[in-house]
């Protein structure tokens, strides 16, 4: 019996160290009455999905199962706050309760096959509470189990809080432009935009005062609730004396009112406020800058539509400042417009190529372009993906010296000049959230253009929208690269597969280059795996490595530690006086990568790198994580297999050997194969029983469950009946007579075949197994049809014993399921496979007959056992 650990033993320590608070609460909890099971029996395919969802940054949940049943992450449980159950294991209509029956079906959708899909701007504000709206978009992408079919939806969150706000905000203001176009006096206008902001949700309270010499006068208020206002009034004169704006912070005994805005509303053609904006500001937005200044915003265009109405009074002399003042509300309005398609049409796209066919198309209009560039830089490549309508298109070196390339490599924004020196165009780079760049956009008028505020801020909003939307697709794409990954390597067969896929698959989902892949060798060497796009000088400076060599990747397996080199001068400060070939091949940014096997030592390091600088943010040493732990629990997988398959295969042919001697008038071959992998060995054999009068009893038997258990089981059944047999139990007792000895604490089946070479029949007796056939000499083969028999561990009555005739010449083949079962093929097709295969070599000697057996019908994932005899007369 194996001493080795199960496969699960360090899973679950692994999940509670490394998946934070959600990886402690799946390992405490008792999942042995839950639709999952016990932890330590969870498939492989579970554990890689929990682990990627666990090491995730974004809000993620596993839905595993037709029950749909919930393991979330930290940053999941974090969102849906601590008003909702969001324990591991709970059902999701308990999660979700107010949204279940939308979300099941999209999540059944998944589990059918029906691909990946998002539920959009999903609101998430905890039950009770009173805090900020958020708003996220949920990407449910399917994970298949080890048959290859979907068996849970692994949902990523990505927030969309500030698009949504930001279109929210977009369409409040366009209504207002809006409704300020239309002519009127003063105070109509005024009512009309109380009326267009009051009970909208980033508005909720309103009220508009107008300057007068007397002072400021009420003309309008409208809202949800009239709020009293503090105990000596708004401050109106304050704002009208000095243009400040103010906010009133909500009284002591109502704490949950929301903050108060008090803005002056400018008049473009004074020094003074035409008058003042008392605002309520949404009650689940934090006060910040953003907000502040969407409300100045509001009092300024408040402002823009006064003086239309002003100027409309002044008839004919002040005609053309009316016109300018409506055009200028009109290129607003067609402005937040245009801004609210392109935030829409980002929100739609799946993928970089649809956001990068949204920037190329879509921008251009809000902008007033004539032509537009977009320049998107993946994480540590030297070129740039560039798509638009300017030649040149296609690949672009980062170090080229062209504006688009420099705005990417040095941060900053470039203005284009013309052939007057005036400017006509911009390119602005676009960033991640902590200020590095992730592309560039270039965009040009077709004359030139006037650097004024409103410019500006369209191109910063517009930016800020592009690099939102390519965040995002590049979580994703990361997400499901990981997923990928793990798919692969739930495949692999042996320690050889394994480091393969980890070389090819690993640094294509990191958009890395030349991985290299370290591991302990015979005494103190180390051996280096690499793949065969790295170069041969690369390659030999890694020959003869010793378990003290001082580079990176053998100090990673060697200690333990994962070294991250940002540049090559951070390589020479770090490793002073020693050479570095990796750099002198071009890459910049390297990586050792130590992988640990059981009591956390180290077994493996892998190496790999990028060609120009990478910073490696949160999420990106999140992802090394997550290669880590599919690696590590890869490579342990697959030698804990090889280390059963060789000690089954041992013991299976120590059993299965037989030094048994033909009898007289018969021709025997005997054959075993054992399956490729060693999930799938120990349960099948052959035994071969002589008898008096030269009967020789042919049994072929099979075992249900694989490895040490079912070989342990079959010796006990093997021994059990060729004693059985030697006693001269009757045929049709047999096996009943094993039932009473063992009991029914096993299942597999058997046959018995008693050959009397001088009688000239075959007797059999059939315990659930396959058929045997039989080739009668100038005849074609045929099944023996036996009596229906129930399997052994379940006989419980004699059995039915068949005779058929066995002349000179004629063959009879006995085997096991493997020889014709084959994943995805009719069990009967397998059959007449066999029946073919037996025509065409039906004269040769029985040796040559079971080798062509096993040639033609190659393939099975299970063990195969076969005997063929011959009647020599």
């Amino acid at each position: 019996m194996s001493t080795l650990p199960p496969d699960g033993v360090r899973w679950p320590d692994t999940v509670a160290t490394s998946g934070g608070g959600a990886g402690v609460a799946v390992t405490a909890r008792d999942w042995s009455r839950t639709p999952l099971g016990p932890i330590d029996g969870w498939p492989q395919s579970l554990r890689t999905a929990l682990a990627l969802c666990l090491h995730s940054p974004a809000p993620s949940v596993l839905w595993w199962g037709d029950g749909s049943v919930a393991l979330p992450n930290d940053a999941y449980r974090r969102l849906l706050g601590p008003g909702r159950d969001a324990a591991p294991g709970r059902p999701g209509a308990e999660v979700w309760p107010g949204d279940w029956a939308a979300l099941a079906p999209l999540l059944a959708g998944v589990r059918a096959g029906r691909g990946a899909t998002d539920s959009r701007d999903v609101p998430v504000r905890a039950p009770g509470e009173a805090g900020e709206d958020r708003w996220f978009t949920f990407t449910h992408s399917p994970v298949t189990d080890e048959s290859g079919r979907p068996a849970a939806v692994l949902t990523v969150g990505a927030e969309t809080t500030a698009r949504v706000v930001g279109a929210r905000r977009l369409r409040l203001l366009a209504a207002l432009g809006a409704a300020l176009a239309e002519p009127g006096d003063p105070e109509e206008v005024a009512r009309r935009a109380v009326k267009t902001l009051a009970g909208a949700a980033p508005v909720p309270f309103v009220q508009l005062h107008l300057a007068t010499p007397a002072g400021p006068r009420l003309v309008a208020a409208d809202g949800v609730e009239a709020l009293p206002g503090p105990p000596d009034g708004w401050p109106l004169a304050e704002v009208l004396a000095d243009g400040a704006p103010r906010l009133v912070p909500p009284p002591d005994d109502r704490p949950a009112a929301p903050v108060v805005a008090v803005l002056p509303v400018p008049d473009p053609g004074a020094a003074t406020p035409a008058g003042v904006l008392v605002a309520a500001l949404d009650p689940h937005r934090p006060v910040d800058a953003d907000h502040r200044a969407f409300v100045e915003l509001l009092a300024g265009q408040i402002g823009a539509g006064l003086a239309v109405a002003r100027a409309e009074h002044r008839r004919a002399a002040d005609r053309a400042e009316l016109r300018l003042f409506r055009a200028l509300s009109e290129r607003a309005l067609r402005r937040a417009e245009a801004l609210a398609r392109l935030a829409g049409a980002l929100s739609s796209a799946r993928g970089r190529g649809a956001i990068v066919e949204v920037l190329t198309t879509v921008v251009p209009a809000v902008v007033d372009a004539a032509a537009l560039r977009v320049a998107v830089a993946s994480p540590g490549r030297t070129v740039l993906d560039v798509a638009g309508d300017v030649a040149p298109a296609g690949p672009l070196p980062v170090d080229a010296d062209v504006p688009l390339a420099r705005a990417v490599r040095d941060n900053v924004v470039l203005p284009l000049a013309g052939a007057d020196g005036r400017a006509t165009g911009l390119c602005l780079p676009l960033r991640y959230g902590d200020g590095g760049t992730l592309g560039a956009l270039e965009v040009r008028w077709a004359g030139p253009v006037d650097d004024d505020e409103a410019l500006r801020n369209l191109l910063d909003a517009v930016a800020g929208l592009c690099s939102q939307a390519l965040q995002r697709a590049e979580l994703v794409g990361s997400a499901q690269a990981m997923a990928g990954f793990a798919a692969r390597l739930s495949v692999t067969r042996s320690t050889a597969e394994a480091i393969e896929v980890i070389l090819d698959a690993a640094t294509t989902a990191l958009g890395a280059e030349l991985p290299g892949l370290a591991m302990r060798a015979e005494g103190r060497r180390v051996r280096l795996w690499y793949r065969d796009d790295v170069p041969g000088t690369l390659a030999a400076t890694f020959h003869d490595l010793a378990v003290d060599d001082p580079r990176p990747i053998v100090r990673a397996l060697r200690d333990g530690e994962r070294l991250v080199l940002r540049d090559r001068a951070d390589f020479a400060a770090r490793f002073p006086g020693l050479p570095d070939p990796v750099g002198a091949h071009g890459l910049v940014t390297t990586v050792a990568l130590p992988l640990f096997g059981a009591g956390h030592r180290p077994i493996a390091a892998l190496g790999f790198g990028w060609r120009r600088e990478r910073p490696l943010r949160d999420t990106d040493l999140a992802l090394l994580d997550t290669v880590a732990d599919l690696c590590e629990q890869t490579l342990e997988r697959v030698r804990l297999a090889a280390a059963e398959h060789n000690l089954v295969t041992r013991l299976a042919g120590r059993l299965r050997s037989s030094s048994l001697t033909a009898p007289r008038g018969m021709e025997v071959a005997t054959r075993y194969r054992p399956a490729m992998s060693g999930l799938h060995l120990g349960g099948d054999w052959y035994d071969l029983v002589r008898q008096d009068g030269d009967r020789l009893a042919v049994v072929v038997g099979d075992v249900v469950g694989h490895q040490v258990e079912a070989a342990a089981d079959m010796a006990q059944l093997r021994t059990m009946l060729n004693t059985l047999i030697r006693l001269g139990v009757p045929l049709e007792e047999v096996f009943l007579r094993l039932t009473e000895l063992l009991g029914v604490g096993f299942l597999g089946t058997c046959l018995v075949v008693v050959v009397d070479p001088v009688a000239r029949t075959a007797r059999v007796a059939r315990a659930g197994h396959p058929h045997p056939v039989v080739l009668p000499a100038g005849q074609p083969p045929r099944t023996v049809r036996t009596a229906h028999a129930l399997p052994l561990g379940m006989v419980d009555r004699p059995m039915t014993v068949t005779t058929i005739p066995f002349s000179p010449g004629d063959v009879l083949v006995a085997y096991t399921d493997g020889l014709v079962e084959r994943r995805g093929r009719p069990y009967d097709e397998g059959v007449a496979a066999l029946h073919r295969s037996l025509l065409g070599v039906r004269d040769e000697p029985v040796e040559a007959i079971a080798d062509a057996l096993l040639h033609d019908l190659a393939g099975s994932e299970d063990d195969q056992a076969l005997v063929v005899l011959r009647h020599l007369g």
